[in-house]
């Protein structure tokens, strides 16, 4: 079984209920107090405590009431019900206020986007961080912000900043924004939390052997060539099973700072079946003109095809060509050997039981790269990113040659008491910034230097389960390791 498979598999049995990163104020409701039933949490949290190592030198930590944690996703369902997730006192934002976003100039201040339905991931996330912090009635102080975008985004890191919070943990990246270099839109909203002094957690993503990188060559055609092979302007993939919705989006480093910022370099996409017919087109006339885009035209150096109800396709061992195809057409712009391009596939189902008992995995991208496929704001220098010892999670290098994610937990597993089983770099992400939450009130001069200087003082590893670039040897990554109190101090404070 392959491990990506075994690990759908997992939260699939679990229960399959696990998914997944403007009115007077910002508009903000607190959870009140009072009895509530029991409810959901981590089962074995003083293990997970344990083996994160703030057991037994972090067991009594007075200020971690003190520290205000937000939480930026796209949904938090189920949190301000009865049941008590998560400690008194929550803040959740969902609508900004207009004059809020007039005062920061954060978008048009009319324009509203609410929490995905349905979706619970910031929640869950929040309760992991609150049990590896000890589960205190009284902390740390949780805000539950809503980054349903770019432009939500803005507006949760500009709350955050207002609001003094001294963690934040998004377990969630952008598809576009980026140029895969820590630079970008998205990367300039993240550098003004870091600025503030705010300590930033990011999941590396789960994009492992999902992502295609290459430079931009152009055949006389205009195709662009993209492997070696029978097909050079091919990139293919297999989709196993019927009714898969499969999403192909097709990225160029021609990002700038400004959000929509404008792009003269113009790619179209498209997507082919085994005999050749299209059956997916992405053509948008990118643009560099002041003023809104106009219909099928885009500002962004991207284009997105959203395959629904993808049929099932065989395998067919004496051809290897035999499946869905990508192809990738210049239109517009003068491209050079430093220009190079982006291919994100993913599907809504990711594994499936066979008649014989067995799982197989249900899409593969056969041509993906393996390396390349940290997203921003995951990419950011200064951003603490974390990844899982899996094969799905997303990996570097990062365009200008960094390696990421910064570090590497064994082990993303989380067990709750309903049942559910949770595991991926989400899960990673929320642990450390559980423990980051308990060192930064244990020493709160901690900042985002410090903390990758910690990060970096980890066990070095080149392990088979954490997978290399195809381009040669793996990179040195490091696993999390909590410092002692008196490594913390010497960091922190250059104490000795």
């Amino acid at each position: 079984m392959g491990v990506r498979a075994a690990r759908c598999l997992l939260v699939l049995l679990a229960c399959g209920r696990f998914a997944w990163a403007q009115g007077d104020g910002p508009v903000a409701r607190q959870i009140a107090a009072g009895d509530r039933p029991a409810a959901s949490r981590l089962a074995n949290a003083e293990d997970v405590r344990r083996r994160l190592g703030l057991v037994p030198g972090y067991e009594s930590v007075a200020r971690v009431s003190a520290i205000k944690v937000a939480v930026l996703d796209y949904g938090f369902d189920g949190n301000g019900g009865a049941q008590p997730y998560l400690p008194e006192g929550v803040v959740v934002v969902e609508h900004y206020d207009p004059e809020f976003v007039r005062q920061y100039g954060l978008g048009d201040p009319n324009y509203r986007k609410g929490f995905e339905p349905s979706n619970r991931h910031g929640r869950v996330m929040a309760q992991i961080i609150w049990a590896v912090t000890g589960s205190h009635r009284d902390g740390p102080k949780f805000y539950l912000l809503n980054a349903n975008g770019p432009t939500m985004l803005r507006r949760a890191v500009r709350y955050a900043i207002e609001q003094k919070v001294d963690v934040v943990l998004f377990s969630g990246s952008f598809e576009g924004g980026g140029n895969g270099d820590g630079r970008g839109p998205i990367n300039r909203i993240v550098d003004e939390a870091l600025a503030a002094n705010i300590v930033w957690i990011n999941a590396a993503g789960n994009y492992g052997r999902r992502v295609y990188n290459g430079p931009v060559r152009i055949l006389p055609d205009g195709y662009l060539r993209l492997r070696d092979g029978l097909d050079v302007a091919a990139l293919r993939f297999r989709n196993r099973v019927d009714e898969n919705d499969v999403s192909i989006t097709l990225t160029w480093n021609d990002y700038k700072d400004a959000e929509d910022a404008g792009t003269a370099k113009d790619l179209d996409l498209f997507v082919e079946d085994s005999a050749g017919r299209r059956v997916g087109t992405s053509e948008k006339t990118q643009v560099t003109t002041d003023g809104p885009a106009g219909p099928n035209e885009s500002r962004n150096p991207r284009e997105r095809v959203v395959l629904k109800n993808l049929a099932a396709c065989p395998d067919v061992p004496s051809d290897p060509d035999y499946g869905y195809r990508i192809r990738v057409r210049a239109t517009r712009g003068a491209f050079t050997s430093a220009d190079r391009l982006r291919v994100l596939v993913t599907a809504s189902r990711d594994a499936y039981m066979a008649p014989a008992g067995t799982v197989r995995e249900a899409f593969e991208f056969v041509d993906a790269t393996g390396e390349g496929e940290v997203y921003p704001p995951a990419d950011n220098p200064l951003v603490l990113t974390v990844g899982d010892s899996d094969p799905s999670t997303s990996i570097g290098p990062t365009l200008d040659r960094r390696v990421k994610p910064d570090v590497i937990l064994d082990d993303s597993r989380a067990f709750f008491t309903d049942g559910v089983v949770s595991a991926g770099s989400s899960n990673a992400a929320a642990y450390v910034a559980g423990v980051v939450t308990v060192l930064k009130a244990t020493a709160p001069a901690l900042g985002p230097g410090e903390l990758l200087r910690i990060a970096r003082q980890g066990s070095p590893v080149r392990s088979q389960r954490v997978r290399g670039p195809a381009s040669g040897l793996a990179p040195q990554y490091f696993t999390w390791q909590t410092p002692t109190r008196s490594r913390l101090a010497e960091v922190v404070l250059g104490v000795r």
